[in-house]
């Protein structure tokens, strides 16, 4: 793991210990919102997918690289394996940056938060030190009425003295008077000692506010304080994400412009490798018209010849089967006669001998049937001309494909060996080398000649060669031609195989 993914790693932790710490410092403040949460666990979830499936389209392109063997080159194929990786950080270091950013602008509203919880609890503790200091004030003013007239009810002997009694049951108006004022007065004392004890009680109430918007206020310092922390740690974070994702786009643009490079020049190795197929087609089919010319004509007069033997011997059995037959019937038809006449003179003595009533002749013996015809020789069974030429696995058919990289349709001329480097390519069949060179599509090639057949003149080609066994004159069957190799347009090592009639290439499986 590289020092900036740790220190990122790192970071992450720390942010999620402070997000911790001021979630529990939060315990009265207002909960993150359930669904934000999971929004971004969503967010989070749905970026690793994304990222899982470019990881998998990435290694299903290296496998079908892996299995195109042919006409790519190793330059090309790291070349584009470095911007597919390079493709993989810019993604990985935009999602970065964006958690980050996000990171960054959550702990900028949750300071918003704060400073709004903060200014309000602010003016509620001044609110409350407020109400309290009237309260203060209200105590005592009740307290200095509820002692005056405590004083004055001393000074006077009290309401209930028993002058002021004797005056009122004498009936003296102003013995009265002076007790209803003294009842009055004695509710207003009341009064003001009940509203004495509710100050009191409204007292340790607002203090009880007050004490629990103090504490709402540490919480919520306590809170500023570790999100100050959390807001620093997320610019860190956003600022080496942002210096991260120009790193990479700056690696992206050159890797793009090394896989572009890549390209042209392997598209004109290709083009050349192309030229060579051409060349080799045409020098192929000049060789069968040329040199083989008389050999086809040769071979369609044999052909010719011993289908005419064929009819001859067809007619000449069919003639002494005929003759045959009519010499059966012949002698079938001598001895039938001469059972009649035998018969005939054994009735004439019998006639003879002893007269009798005439009799009826006897029928004649029917012909014997004719022998039955030969039955046809059965047919051969079909077998391929060719045996294989390596004993490895095949990895990549004959016929028209994509190109992983270009992403253009060509014609893969032959059939794949999955042979490692060094392992031994066989002669398939008999015939005679004609070319043994190094090519740039096909590396070092080997072409042998093996004649005409089945009408068309057969040559084979050896592709990407380490080395050769051979390179002139006649092969057998199964003798050891070439070794195994990854020169040319080749990413590893393997055999391609062609098959060629009269210099256009088929599908070796019509021969092997």
């Amino acid at each position: 793991m590289s020092a900036p993914i740790r220190r990122r790693a790192r970071q992450r932790l720390t942010r999620g210990m402070v997000v911790a710490l001021s979630l529990s410092l939060a315990l009265s403040a207002p909960a993150v919102a359930l669904d934000d949460i999971r929004d971004r666990i969503d967010d989070v979830e749905q970026d690793q997918q994304r990222t899982d499936e470019q990881k998998r389209d990435v290694d299903a392109k290296a496998q079908r690289l892996d299995g195109d063997l042919d006409d790519t080159s190793a330059e090309l194929v790291a070349a584009d394996a470095r911007l597919q990786r390079t493709n993989q950080a810019v993604t990985r270091a935009t999602q970065e940056l964006q958690a980050a950013e996000s990171e960054l602008a959550d702990a900028q509203a949750e300071a918003d938060r704060i400073d709004t919880e903060l200014d309000v609890a602010y003016a509620n503790e001044q609110r409350l030190e407020e109400s309290l200091s009237e309260n203060k004030r209200e105590q005592q003013d009740s307290k200095e009425a509820v002692g005056a007239i405590a004083r004055e009810s001393y000074k006077n002997g009290g309401v209930g003295n028993l002058a002021m009694t004797l005056d009122v049951l004498s009936g003296e108006d102003e013995a009265v008077e002076d007790m209803a004022m003294a009842r009055t007065v004695m509710r207003v004392q009341d009064h003001t000692i009940d509203r004495l004890n509710s100050q009191r009680a409204q007292e340790v109430a607002e203090q009880d506010r007050l004490a629990g918007v103090r504490q709402d206020i540490e919480m919520l310092l306590a809170q500023a304080e570790a999100n100050v922390l959390r807001k620093q740690q997320a610019r860190q974070a956003a600022d080496e994400s942002k210096r991260e994702l120009e790193r990479v786009e700056t690696q992206q643009r050159e890797d793009r412009a090394v896989l572009e490079s890549e390209k042209a020049t392997f598209e004109e190795q290709l083009s050349q490798a192309e030229s060579e197929s051409s060349d080799l087609e045409a020098e192929l089919a000049s060789l069968a018209q040329r040199k083989h010319g008389l050999e086809i004509e040769q071979e369609a007069e044999r052909q010719r010849i011993a289908r005419e033997e064929a009819r001859k011997r067809a007619e000449a059995q069919e003639r002494a089967r005929r003759e045959a037959e009519a010499q059966a019937a012949r002698e079938a038809e001598a001895r039938a006669e001469a059972e009649r006449e035998a018969q005939a003179r054994a009735d004439a003595e019998a006639d003879a001998a002893e007269p009798a009533p005439t009799r009826a002749q006897a029928p004649a013996p029917a012909p014997a049937p004719p022998p039955p015809a030969p039955e046809p020789p059965p047919a051969p069974a079909s077998t391929g001309y060719l045996s294989a030429p390596s004993t490895a696995g095949t990895t990549s058919s004959f016929g028209y494909r994509t190109h992983p990289i270009l992403g253009t349709s060509r014609l893969h001329a032959g059939i794949d060996y999955a042979g490692g480097c060094g392992s031994p390519v066989y002669a398939p069949a008999s015939g005679t080398v004609i070319s043994a060179s190094a090519t740039s599509g096909g590396g070092n090639k080997l072409v042998i000649d093996h004649g005409v057949q089945r009408g068309v003149n057969l040559t084979t080609t050896f592709a990407h060669l380490t080395s050769y066994a051979v390179t002139s004159g006649s092969v057998s069957r199964g003798q050891l031609i070439a070794y195994v190799g990854s020169t040319g347009l080749s990413t590893a090592c393997h055999l391609h195989f062609e098959t060629r009639e009269n210099g256009i290439a088929v599908d070796p499986r019509s021969w092997l």
